[in-house]
């Protein structure tokens, strides 16, 4: 379940996650932390966020998928610190014959 938490605590938000996207070489336990969103998690997109200051330190990195294997932007956000990550299809990315979402 992602719990989205409001700055005292309170949960605002419950999204329950689809079971059959566990990822089975993900590390069990529970991630909190702020959202940092990274685009691709590519170097530059790294690089980018670094020069504006941003860390992803302590937090949950939210990625796009596409433009690198998933566990290219994984290692990344872990090497930045992040200390869980979200990937989702956007549908620019993913949008098939007649511009419906394919994964």
């Amino acid at each position: 379940t992602l719990r989205w938490v409001g700055p005292g605590g309170e949960e605002l938000e419950r999204l329950p996650l689809d079971p059959d996207a566990f990822c089975a070489w993900s590390a069990p336990g529970n991630a909190t932390g702020g959202l940092v969103y990274g685009h691709y998690g590519r170097p530059q997109d790294m690089a980018q966020l670094r020069a504006r200051g941003v860390s992803a330190r302590g937090h949950l990195m939210l990625l796009r998928l596409g433009r690198g294997s998933p566990a290219q932007k994984v290692a990344a956000a872990a090497g930045a610190g992040a200390v869980g990550v979200l990937l989702y299809p956007d549908p620019q990315d993913t949008a098939g014959p007649g511009g419906g979402p394919v994964l």
